[in-house]
């Protein structure tokens, strides 16, 4: 039973799928498209006979990247309206749900490159395609062995691979009509540079048109673009000047908004008041090559990692100087030629190249800038364009350098390996699902004894229960053990699957997750161990001894290759106050202490810092746990001992050692990482007046009607060095680009982690996300939310209780809550709803709980402050304090500048240590019934029998060089 395609697209036979009885008529396709290009919205093959055949809507996997049809088939039973959603986490599941009784479904199915119809699926029918001895594709259908199967059908369906029509985009800068000159006694010296990142390394210009407020330029340039590639062009206008030149204007304009194949001029209106214009022409086509094939998730796109070689055929003439051999755009973009390391003209110079890539290769001196600012080279460079390499290029070139010639022999060759060392993905890594799988075990036990239920819930129904922890450095640490405790003393601790650290929370958990069995033993002990190291001396943290061996590791880290900053020196510095020793354990390390799930499992963040169009900062989160490290916003993950590793198109090219736990130490919890506006409002208490006028001004000056493109901005500089100064971060913690060299999907702005509709957040700005930068600038994940809300609110992990630990020295204990609320209203997450004023209005509680009772996907969140109400009056939950030395215990301060436990004080005294831990574990234990409410009531609750998905690989502008098929898939993974 199958309908066979070969891989050209549709064989001319279609054949007979014998359980319905029906045969599908060759050249009887009919593909429906809305606006906008190929989205498709029904497929119908006729029958002459007896009229359509099939016929109904498409349906997309948003997770596993495979594409489905879900029609119902004449003969097959009735027609019926319920839907057939398919979801596939990455253990490459394929889920069909909404297959009813008798009723039959048509389905079609998409396996990487190979395309198959399965006809007439009945219920808990299994499907798949695959490759027969002849090369066809060919679809199949396996009925279910028992007549109670489960209505889930499993199957190995992963599509990673995306056929990446080429376009050739043809760009003639035409003339402007400026009324303001640049110039105080002329007018304007203006020229147009052109910079298309996703098609060349290099920065075009046109020249410069001296002393005219009407240039005419008339300069055309091409460019040889990739159709699943978000390509935006940039158009600066510059006035020339003596010293430096002044940026007037930028557009930035999406081709997709293009159409193929029709010459389009556009005016771009530069200024609304004087009515500034630029004319430009614009015209698309199709190529005459081949169609490529990169590797997506649907956000991230990855070109074909090559290798160029570069053999010099005599030693270049220096005078002394060493040179830089640069090749635009590359991994390692030089290589340096000194004089003084004699050169073995044998040596091979190997730079790692997405080969699709226009680029420039040239000489220059050491001492000189590789490209200055308006695109034009420096007096002591010289350097040839290189069109895009095929697969086997071998060509030479010649280059002149001083009075001489040196000749270049490029070789490029195809990467082996297929796989990328970046796994693509928007679901938890396949060693997280196996360590669920064992900790709802546990859970499930834990939750009969703290419930008092008759027998063990079926794990599969065990809610999720995280637990959110607070940045707050030393009280940060302390109340967490604390809180950790007294969930261990109620025997709530083990029906915890997620802890989520930030800043100073992730001492205490990295000190934790030393021992592989800490929560099944007493914390007592441990925290006696903390207390200990906490009490010491904090001139005793900079002895000569320990300055030696601070200087000494950072020697041993830059050796090894890592970039070192002065938050590598702090988190040596928190090595010693939380351990006291050195402490060369790693974050793979902590496999141990959930391999068997024994323990929950910790998630540590810190966030990427880039800084919008305004100024403002934007933080993408960036998760760390035992088995990866990794970013949600973009699925895109790393093993943990890679961290730090450098990667290029998602392949590990130089592995360095493992970070330890103690560098990255530093990393969570970076709390030097301010820049000048945060200095400046935490010295004075209030921001700068003249905040608001920092950064650019972004205008829409052409909206988008098409699915998936960009609206036309136009960004005027207003400020921008004084920007670029006052939000820069002097003190940051830096670590290799594992995303280095991705390109944006065409479609990655469909997905929730990113905020294109906000004109001037920099999810608007895809030439400049983080895949384009060399490093990670990491800092402490306070800057964003002080609290772990984003991990475990990821649709693949969606808690279902969290239990929110607040530790912060903020008088609005709810901050962290409302900034949660805000970050799940941009991203589409569910979350309660809060009325924040209705609880400000309230008593003040050691514990508020908030669920959305209409919304059964919206964790129920119990939130608990620092704050001591009833620990005043009781020791223990129900005992309360007699004699003056007991209620002194109960007389924590936790709110006023004269306590112990204010941020800057990194030690306390050991009765200090000890009421603070004896408060936050009595908040716990006060609160249990509240607690064991919310477990129960998550345990019974209805919520729909879901399993998240993630963004499906969508589809790019339509392409006449499709095939049928083609089309077909680039239409049913652009659904939705």
């Amino acid at each position: 039973m199958c309908l066979s395609f070969g891989p050209g697209g549709p064989r001319p036979t279609f054949y007979r799928a014998a359980a319905c009885g029906f045969v599908v008529p060759s050249r009887s396709t009919c593909l429906s498209f809305g606006s906008g290009g190929p989205r498709p919205s029904a497929l119908c093959r006729s029958d002459p006979s007896a009229g359509p055949l099939l016929q109904g809507p498409f349906y997309r996997d948003a997770a596993g990247g495979f594409a489905v049809l879900a029609v119902p088939t004449r003969g097959c039973g009735r027609p019926h309206s319920s839907a057939l959603c398919i979801n596939a986490p990455s253990t490459g599941a394929l889920v069909l749900r909404g297959i009813g009784g008798p009723r039959r479904t048509t389905l079609a199915v998409v396996r990487g490159s190979c395309a198959c119809i399965v006809g007439c699926l009945a219920r808990d029918m299994t499907a798949d395609c695959r490759r027969d001895s002849n090369g066809r594709h060919v679809g199949t259908a396996q009925a279910p062995q028992a007549p109670h199967t489960p209505t889930r059908i499993w199957a190995q369906f992963i599509m990673k691979k995306e056929v990446v029509p080429r376009w050739n985009l043809s760009v003639k800068v035409l003339r402007g009509k400026f009324r303001y000159s640049h110039d105080y006694l002329s007018e304007s010296d203006l020229y147009v540079t052109l910079r298309l990142p996703t098609a060349s390394a290099r920065t075009l210009r046109t020249r410069c048109i001296p002393n005219n407020n009407k240039p005419q330029w008339n300069e055309t340039f091409h460019f040889r673009v990739h159709g699943q590639v978000k390509n935006i062009l940039e158009l600066n206008v510059y006035d020339q000047d003596i010293l430096q030149d002044d940026l007037c204007t930028s557009i930035l304009f999406d081709i997709s908004n293009l159409t193929l194949g029709q010459k389009e001029t556009k005016v771009f209106i530069t200024d609304d008041k004087t009515k500034d214009e630029l004319w430009v022409e614009f015209e698309i086509t199709e190529s005459s090559e081949e169609p490529g094939q990169y590797l997506s998730n649907g956000v991230l796109v990855a070109a074909p990692l090559s290798t160029l070689e570069v053999k010099l055929d005599k030693e270049p003439p220096t005078d002394g100087q060493d040179l830089v051999l640069s090749l635009k755009g590359a991994y390692k973009e030089d290589h340096i030629i000194s004089p003084s390391k004699k050169m073995c003209l044998l040596q091979t110079l190997r730079y790692y190249i997405n080969r699709d890539l226009e680029t420039e290769i040239g000489f220059r001196t050491h001492s000189s800038n590789s490209v200055e600012e308006d695109g034009e080279k420096g007096p002591d460079q010289a350097s040839v364009t290189v069109t895009p390499f095929t697969p086997k290029t071998e060509l030479t070139l010649s280059l002149p350098v001083a009075e001489h010639n040196v000749n270049l022999h490029l070789k490029t060759t195809d990467s082996s390996e297929k796989e990328l060392n970046v796994r693509l993905d928007f679901d938890i890594s396949e060693a997280e699902k196996a360590f669920l799988m064992k900790r709802k075990e546990v859970a499930s036990r834990a939750l009969k004894r703290a419930l008092n239920l008759n027998t063990d819930p079926d794990p599969s129904r065990v809610p999720t229960v995280a637990v959110v922890c607070s940045g707050g450095g030393t009280r940060a640490m302390t109340c967490t053990l604390g809180s950790l405790r007294g969930l261990q003393k109620l025997g709530l601790l083990d029906t915890v699957s997620y802890i989520t650290a930030v800043s100073g929370s992730t001492w205490a958990v990295s000190s934790l997750y030393g021992d592989p069995g800490w929560s099944g033993k007493k914390m007592d002990e441990g925290m006696l161990s903390v207390q200990k190291e906490l009490s010491k001396s904090m001139s005793g943290l900079f002895s000569p001894r320990l300055l030696r061996y601070y200087s000494s590791e950072l020697e041993q880290r830059e050796t090894e290759g890592h970039p070192v900053s002065l938050i590598d020196m702090w988190g040596l510095f928190l090595e010693q106050l939380i351990f006291g020793k050195k402490n060369a354990s790693t974050l793979s390390d902590q496999q141990r202490a959930v391999s068997e799930g024994q323990n929950p499992l910790p998630i540590y963040t810190a966030v990427n810092t880039k800084e919008d169009a305004s100024g403002s900062m934007v933080a993408e989160w960036c998760e760390f746990t035992p088995f990866e490290v990794g970013f949600p916003k973009y699925g895109g993950f790393i093993p943990a001992e890679n961290f730090g590793s450098e990667y290029y198109l998602g392949h590990l090219i130089k592995k360095l050692p493992e970070t330890p736990i103690s560098f990255l130490l530093g990393t969570w919890s970076s709390i030097f990482s301010l820049n000048l506006t945060q200095l400046w409002r935490t010295m004075t208490g209030v921001m700068p007046s003249w905040t608001p006028w920092l950064g650019e001004q972004v205008s829409s000056i052409e909206r988008d009607h098409k699915p998936s493109a960009l609206d036309t901005l136009r960004v005027s500089p207003e400020a921008v060095v004084l920007s670029s100064f006052m939000n820069s971060r002097p003190v940051i913690s830096k670590a290799f680009n594992f995303l280095r060299g991705f390109f944006l999907h065409n479609c990655y702005s469909e997905h929730s982690t990113f905020t294109t509709w906000k004109d001037t957040h920099l999810d608007a700005f895809p030439n400049k996300l983080t895949p384009v930068d060399s490093r990670l600038g990491l800092v402490d994940s306070g800057f964003a939310i002080n609290a772990g809300f984003p991990p475990v609110l990821r649709s693949h992990r969606r808690a279902d209780v969290i239990l929110s630990l607040n530790y912060s020295w903020e008088s609005d204990q709810f901050k962290v809550l409302k900034q949660t609320q805000q970050y799940c209203a941009d991203h589409q997450v569910p979350f309660p709803k809060i009325d924040f004023n209705k609880v400000a209005s309230e008593l003040q509680r050691e514990v508020y709980v908030f669920e959305d009772e209409d919304n059964p996907e919206a964790p129920i969140v119990l939130h608990f402050p620092l704050t001591n109400v009833s620990f005043r009056q009781y020791k223990t939950p129900g005992v309360r304090r007699r004699g003056e030395k007991e209620l002194k215990e109960g007389d924590v301060d936790v709110s006023t500048h004269a306590s112990p436990y204010v941020t800057k004080n990194l030690t306390y005294a050991p009765q200090d240590f000890q009421r603070l831990t004896d408060l936050t574990s009595y908040n716990i234990l006060n609160n249990r019934d509240i607690i064991t409410r919310a477990l129960q009531k998550a345990l019974h609750r209805k919520r729909p029998d879901q399993q998240p998905a993630s963004p499906a690989s969508p589809a790019s502008p339509a392409s006449s060089t499709s095939t049928v098929w083609t089309r077909i898939v680039t239409g049913i993974t652009s659904l939705l």
